[in-house]
């Protein structure tokens, strides 16, 4: 029998890089081999279909792969976002819950046969050893569950992931044993939203979850995933009890998505800027040392300039120190494609504003680390540099280091997004 060969690509979030792993080790385990994209006799895109640029950017790639000759299957999101325009370019799809039907769409695919997976499977991932290390890194992605509970109008992601599937803790716990004997020294626990793990089986089972993970043997450092600040709240004391442990980063993802509490009505997420301000306090008062990060979405629809406002008062007032800024982008299947679109000059405009706040915001407080030194973990090789991370999670660069290992670091330099360090010699 010919091995057949295949090439993979991934687009999106910490959960569509860990699927693209098990759909390596799936492929793997029924024979076929991972090749270069000249080499290969299919090509897999595990998608992303959050906003219309990002599908975009992935049909754009499609077509450059079939126009090479390529067998062409799509992964992840977007089939279920977009279909039509997914089989349009595609000779298979398959959907994030339909992860092991691969074998047989490629056999299907290989036969110049259309092939299609998309309905709804139960399935826990954990069970089949999904965690992802990736490459000159000492970092392991490992989810903890798929889908939400919330119907946030905008999100097209729903869609595609639906309700929340709560991965079994005894599968989760030995994936993370597996990883840090694997040679991983920092955990990423990825999901949807974090805060929401183990509602689904009727209780809120985080903050047990990581107790449990501090308790494992060994020198390595978690960082938790996002948040909706709707559910972090219910959980909010016992999450900040636990991430004492010195292996948590004192890092929060906790998006705000508007400043204004009329925008977050029309958006559906179920809390209050006064929410987020609350639990940005409380996490704040509890580790000085430590990093918010957050997400804003401009442009929604009927935002007006006091809207916008408000949201660049509420950054003003966190001060986050990483922000994943996004112009509202309108997806098919949403319940806010009913309440109309912005002209893209404006989406931009503002977002513009608030880059140029939030860098201003960056250069004040990357000052406040000058002089200081810190017990770094080098977890990411770049080229001739190495990247480490503080214990709140803040990059800081070094011109020599080991993967894995801890260091006494000096910060030299201070730049908006990140730190120079220098270590310093026992």
């Amino acid at each position: 029998m010919v091995t057949r060969a295949f090439y993979l690509e991934s687009f999106g979030c910490k959960l569509n890089q860990a699927d693209a792993e098990l759909i390596k080790k799936v492929l793997k385990e029924k024979g076929f081999k991972e090749t270069s994209e000249n080499e290969a006799d299919f090509v897999i895109l595990v998608t992303c279909g959050v906003v219309k640029r990002t599908e975009r950017k992935i049909l754009k790639r499609a077509k450059e792969i079939k126009k090479k000759g390529k067998k062409l299957i799509l992964a992840g999101c977007l089939p279920l976002i977009s279909s039509k325009s997914c089989q349009e370019v595609a000779d298979g799809l398959v959907g994030p819950k339909n992860v092991l039907d691969l074998p047989k769409i490629v056999e299907k695919v290989l036969k110049g046969k259309k092939a299609v997976s998309l309905e709804q499977k139960p399935i826990d991932k954990a069970k089949l050893r999904c965690f992802a290390i990736k490459k000159e890194t000492c970092t392991a992605i490992v989810p903890i569950s798929e889908g939400c509970l919330s119907f946030c109008s905008y999100c097209a992601t729903k869609l595609a992931r639906k309700n929340l599937k709560s991965f079994d803790e005894k599968e989760i716990l030995k994936n993370v044993k597996l990883a840090l004997e694997a040679g991983a020294k920092e955990i990423q626990l990825t999901s949807q939203d974090l805060a929401i793990y183990g509602r689904d089986k009727g209780k809120f089972l985080l903050p047990q979850l990581l107790e449990k993970i501090s308790k494992i043997e060994g020198n390595f450092r978690v960082r938790l995933g996002m948040m909706n600040p709707f559910w972090a709240k219910k959980i909010f004391k016992k999450l900040l009890k636990v991430m004492e442990s010195e292996k948590f980063y004192k890092f929060l993802h906790l998006p705000l998505q508007s400043g204004s509490e009329r925008i977050l009505k029309l958006m559906r997420r179920n809390y209050t800027p006064k929410d987020f301000f609350d639990l940005v306090s409380k996490f704040r008062k509890k580790f000085k040392n430590s990093l918010l990060a957050t997400d804003v979405i401009v442009g929604f629809p009927s935002e007006t300039e006091k809207d916008f406002q408000d949201t660049l008062k509420a950054i003003k007032r966190t001060k986050p120190e990483i922000l994943h800024l996004f112009r509202y982008s309108k997806r098919e299947g949403t319940e806010a494609t009913k309440l109309g679109d912005f002209p893209g000059r404006i989406k931009k405009q503002r977002s513009r504003i608030l880059a140029k706040l939030f860098l201003e915001i960056c250069q004040k407080s990357a000052k406040k680390y000058l002089g200081k030194t810190f017990k770094v973990l080098i977890t990411e090789k770049r080229g001739k540099v190495f990247l480490g991370r503080l214990p709140s999670y803040k990059a800081v660069l070094l011109k020599k280091g080991k993967l894995g290992v801890f260091f006494k670091v000096k910060i030299k330099a201070a730049k908006p997004n990140y730190l120079v360090g220098e270590i310093l010699e026992d």
